[in-house]
């Protein structure tokens, strides 16, 4: 059997959608060894493979050395690798993967968190998408890291549309992917399983009045401006809210009325489970197990590929969408009602979780990535 290397940044958009394979590669037989960050050690060996910690990142680092230093730490791990690795498999967004499956001389994987990308939807991005990419560009990875890595194609978006591996594994139900037609047979298209995450939060659902909304802008985006305008806009109403304040204290929110449940983190598809609509960032993560679940949503989008994910809730008929700047609570709270009253969408959504039940291959997928062990 192969011993196979995967490469991922310390973002769990990025690598909960990648765990699923390297458990599949481990039941297989194959030697799989796993570089993240410190903080997914237990999910990654959770899934039978080898976790390998950066090198020369820091223990505790903030949002801002994540940024600065993940690229470099990664980069420098996989070249440090005294074993002996026979394929190399990099998530979409870790472009430098590429040049060090070039560097050790062998074949290697690509995996989409997100939509993959062509030229024809990259055409059709919005201005802050180019502008996030050019962030990442500058902030990410920087002239430095790219000399040092002397990477050929130098921007995150040339990288991703140029420097094309044999194989590409893109994370998003077939039907979910924007312009599926430009894509070869070289891209193969797979519903993520769900992952339920380690979380012990108990959550009173038998104390709440239907409808539930449950609101949450992921794990990045925490704003406290925003959480108060939806208890003030949803606050004392015949329904429930489930609110995630991320990173802001739910305490320092003041009096919370009684029909909104706020903390800081809750297992989302517990939550899904039990809601009627799901007002959310449009992270793919977010929106693959909406719709695994079948749970209408109300799309608010900000930044990279939310915006594109957020019009495509739209396009397929299962969602509505507001504005991110400004939030109007006014607008969230109408919003939500019209969706959970809307039964050409709740029948959609119905429609697409049965579609998606006859699309996970892993087994496909696998046999693929064998090939290039030849």
């Amino acid at each position: 059997m192969a011993s196979i290397l995967m490469i991922n940044v310390p973002y769990s958009g990025h690598t909960n959608p990648t765990l699923p394979l390297a458990s599949e590669l481990v039941k297989r037989g194959h030697k799989v060894f796993y570089i993240n960050a410190e903080e997914f050690r237990e999910k990654i060996e959770a899934t039978g493979a080898g976790f390998i910690p950066y090198i020369n990142y820091p223990s505790n680092p903030s949002e801002q050395e994540k940024k600065t230093k993940c690229f470099r730490a990664a980069f420098e791990t996989a070249l440090s690798i005294k074993v002996r690795i026979d394929l190399l498999i990099y998530e979409m967004f870790f472009f430098p993967g590429i040049r060090i499956a070039e560097i050790l001389g062998i074949p290697c994987v690509r995996q989409f968190s997100q939509p993959a990308w062509s030229k024809e939807n990259v055409r059709d991005a919005s201005i802050f998408f180019r502008i996030s990419c050019m962030l990442i560009d500058m902030q990410v990875m920087g002239k430095k890291n790219v000399d040092f890595m002397q990477l050929k194609n130098k921007s995150l978006m040339q990288a991703v549309l140029y420097d094309k591996p044999d194989l590409n594994i893109v994370y998003v139900p077939e039907v979910f992917q924007p312009y599926r037609n430009s894509f070869g047979d070289n891209y193969l298209f797979i519903k993520p399983r769900l992952q339920p995450p380690l979380s012990k939060q108990v959550i009173p659902y038998r104390e709440m009045r239907r409808p539930i909304i449950y609101i949450s802008l992921g794990s990045i985006i925490s704003n406290k401006g925003f959480c108060k305008e939806c208890i003030r806009a949803f606050g004392g109403k015949k329904l429930t809210v489930i609110l995630i304040t991320g990173r802001v204290n739910p305490q320092a929110l003041g009096k919370i009325p009684d029909n909104i449940y706020a903390y800081s983190f809750v297992p989302q598809i517990e939550v899904l489970s039990k809601a009627d609509v799901f007002l959310t960032h449009c992270g793919m993560n977010s929106i693959n197990e909406a719709m695994t679940l079948g749970v209408p949503m109300v799309a608010m989008p900000f930044i990279n590929d939310q915006i594109s994910n957020g019009k495509r809730v739209v396009e397929l008929g299962i969602g509505k969408k507001v504005r991110s700047f400004p939030s109007s609570g006014r607008e969230l709270y109408a919003t939500c009602l019209s969706v959970i009253k809307d039964e050409k969408i709740k029948k959609r959504c119905q429609e697409l979780q049965m579609e998606l039940k006859k699309e996970e291959n892993f087994e496909k997928i696998i046999v693929e990535i064998e090939k290039l062990l030849v």
